[in-house]
């Protein structure tokens, strides 16, 4: 029972535990774990292992297109819910680039041909924002930002990384024009794939068609851009449904999506602040803005543009719209160490934040052909022309690691880590539907610089978990030792009247008072069964004293006159029960039947044998007892095995009938328990 309770206590201990690990902050985002079906687990994406791109360079992504496959690379749009690539039919053509580079498929992330195809489905050809007489009205991608490309669109299969997931139907756009996607993208938004030709055709996007075939367990994703100037060059990372805790800094901060499904990634910039030669505030009032990892540039007020270029003594080249850098000042720049801090809320004042800090490194960006005549280093900062223009582009998720969860419409910000050599932690977030515990995307999605702590933080670490389950075995541990202490001690304890003959302390063997021997005499078979009479002799001690003997193979002392067993009737405590008959006992005698005379110091004792009627003991010459060392066991005969005749040997005990000897002889009036030793003062005690 006792068992029972330690692992009773232990498996409630770790449930709070788990549960503790599992509450975290209170802003929860992230399932961590069902008690439905959580056989599905976070899906994570391989990098090509490239950077690359006209405008980066950047960490791109492999995809896989058509029934044999063909393997694009193409970088992450956070916004779209297409995936758009290059055609070979005119990708490289001196129609839409001139001239046509050396290396253009390779630079365009190689082209797509939709004739190697047999599972390839044309729709038709839109524009993915405007109308045009050659294309029908677009998808509705980064129409704020002023984009319009045409897109040939078609249902094909497609799969993303070399041995990433692969779906069948999926929407798939084709692009020829070199403005202003050079790459293709891979879409991650949620939201349907929208037509709004004839028909009003409307598809589902890659990830909810993930979700629909039970390839993932949730609507969601975690992506950050990759870093080629930290460490070695990190790749970025794309992980389904999960969320690396290796690749960031956890924080408090939840934010909540807007309503705007084509600009939902919406945050509070309360500062942007710079440090380097000097420091200063290139923000004064909070903005809400979008991020959005399709457009490599921050699009900000035309103010804060101005502030960055006193900042960082930048001049706008107008014929390309860029913030052009010559060789001395991006040298000058690389050496100031200068740096720049986004202070990032869910609201416009106070409350938690997060800080996601760039260096200059991550602004050092190149821009390539067809963006310029000639390769150039370039500032990746835009003039917004009104707030549906203010982004944080692909150059801020170098340094940030976000977080989506569509099922719940939050997501979450957090700053990067860099430790080289890092093993990945990746973390499943659990659908909506069969969420029973969340966390905060700070505990998975990332953040860093936000005041309070994620609910990833919450969790315990090995080393804590190791201590509690140290000191549940060490509980488990006394509790069996003082359970073995209890046992064994009690075992010591048990009285044993049997082996060879001892002398042990009074304390051992001296009773607490008179008490009288009146049990009930056991039936003769049972008395025979359990012990055979024995006559005790007298012996002769070491010391020369008197001393009890019996025959060798006697079995034990026999404590109630009837058998060798201690029962539950014994009584050795002082309470008495109704005194016994009168039954006189014999004393060593000489021949001629007349007590002996013992020393002054000597006390009184009777010899236990049968007790023989007057007349019997007149007539009967009592022979004294012959001396004999003390053997191995004491015993007292029983009284029904005795003949009359026989001689009855010295006792040790002293009778507890009053007086010792014959009526009238005037014997010691000392009444003590029949099993008492008797007092030899001084002298050595048989036991």
């Amino acid at each position: 029972m006792m068992h029972f309770a330690v692992v009773f206590w232990t498996l409630c201990c770790c449930w709070m535990l788990e549960s503790r690990a599992s509450g975290g902050d209170s802003h929860a985002l992230i399932a961590r774990s069902s008690s439905k079906d959580t056989t599905l687990e976070a899906v994570s994406i391989a990098p090509s292992e490239y950077f690359e791109g006209n405008d980066g360079p950047w960490s791109s992504f492999d995809v896989r297109v058509g029934s044999t496959e063909q393997d694009i690379r193409v970088l992450v749009s956070t916004a779209s819910p297409e995936t758009l690539i290059p055609l070979s039919d005119y990708g490289c053509s001196s129609a839409v680039l001139t001239p046509v580079p050396s290396d253009c498929a390779v630079s365009r992330g190689n082209l797509f041909n939709p004739n190697d195809s047999s599972t390839y489905d044309y729709i038709g050809l839109y524009g993915i924002n405007t109308y045009s007489t050659n294309w029908q009205n677009g998808v509705g991608l980064e129409a704020n930002l002023g984009y319009s490309q045409p897109v040939a669109f078609a249902n094909d299969t497609l799969g993303i990384g070399l041995t990433g997931p692969k779906v069948d139907n999926q929407v798939v756009g084709g692009i020829e024009t070199a403005k202003p996607f050079y790459m293709g993208i891979f879409g991650l938004n949620s939201q349907p794939v929208n037509f709004t030709g004839v028909g009003n055709n409307t598809s589902s996007s890659f990830i909810s068609t993930l979700k629909d075939q039970s390839l993932i367990p949730s609507l969601s994703w975690s992506y950050t851009a990759g870093a080629k100037y930290r460490l070695k060059q990190v790749y970025g990372q794309l992980i389904f449904s999960g969320y690396d805790t290796s690749r960031f800094t956890e924080n408090s901060v939840t934010f909540t999506m807007a309503d705007d499904q084509t600009r939902d990634l919406v945050v509070v910039l309360q500062s942007i602040s710079y440090s380097g030669s000097a420091t200063s505030n290139l923000l004064t009032d909070p903005i809400s803005i979008f991020i959005d990892s399709t457009d490599p540039n921050l699009w900000l007020p035309e103010d804060v543009c101005t502030a960055f270029e006193e900042a960082f003594g930048l001049t706008l080249d107008t014929t390309s719209g860029l913030y052009l850098v010559n060789d001395t000042h991006h040298t000058d720049l690389l050496n100031s160490d200068a740096q720049v801090t986004f202070r990032l809320s869910d609201v416009t004042s106070g409350g938690d934040a997060v800080r996601i800090t760039l260096p200059y490194d991550a602004f050092d960006l190149q821009a390539e052909a067809p963006l310029v005549a000639n390769t150039s280093y370039y500032f990746p900062l835009k003039k917004a022309a009104n707030e549906t223009q203010y982004t944080l582009g692909r150059t801020f998720l170098q340094e940030a690691y976000l977080t989506a969860d569509y099922e719940r419409g939050v997501f979450n910000v957090s700053a990067c880590t860099w430790n080289e050599g890092a093993e990945a932690n990746i973390v499943t977030i659990r659908s909506k539907e069969d969420d029973s515990s969340s966390s905060d995307p700070g505990s998975g999605s990332g953040g860093s610089g936000g005041s309070g702590s994620s609910g990833s933080s919450s969790k315990l670490g090995g080393g804590a978990i190791a201590g509690i389950v140290i000191g549940v075995v060490a509980l488990l541990a006394i509790i069996g030792a003082a359970i073995w202490f209890f046992i064994r001690r009690r075992r010591r304890n048990q009285f044993v009247f049997t082996g060879e003959a001892s002398y042990p302390e009074p304390s051992d063997s001296i009773l607490h008072g008179p008490v009288h021997n009146s049990n009930p005499r056991a039936p003769e078979s049972t008395i025979e069964s359990e012990s055979t009479p024995v006559t005790l002799g007298v012996g002769i001690a070491a010391n020369g004293e008197k001393v009890p003997s019996a025959p060798p193979g006697a079995r034990g002392l026999e404590l109630d006159g009837d058998e060798t067993h201690v029962r539950p009737t014994t009584e050795l405590h002082g309470e008495s029960l109704p005194p016994p008959p009168v039954v006189y006992h014999e004393l060593p005698a000489g021949s001629d039947g007349e007590r002996t005379d013992y020393d002054d110091t000597d006390d009184r004792v009777s010899a236990v044998g049968t007790t023989p009627s007057h007349d019997e003991r007149e007539g009967v010459e009592q022979s004294p007892p012959t001396p004999e060392r003390a053997t191995t066991a004491y015993r007292t005969p029983s009284n029904d095995g005795r003949e009359a005749e026989e001689s009855s040997p010295q006792s040790p005990f002293v009778s507890t009938l009053g007086s010792n000897g014959w009526p009238g002889d005037g014997g010691d009036t000392h009444i003590v328990s029949p099993t008492t030793p008797s007092n030899r003062g001084s002298s050595a005690r048989p036991f």
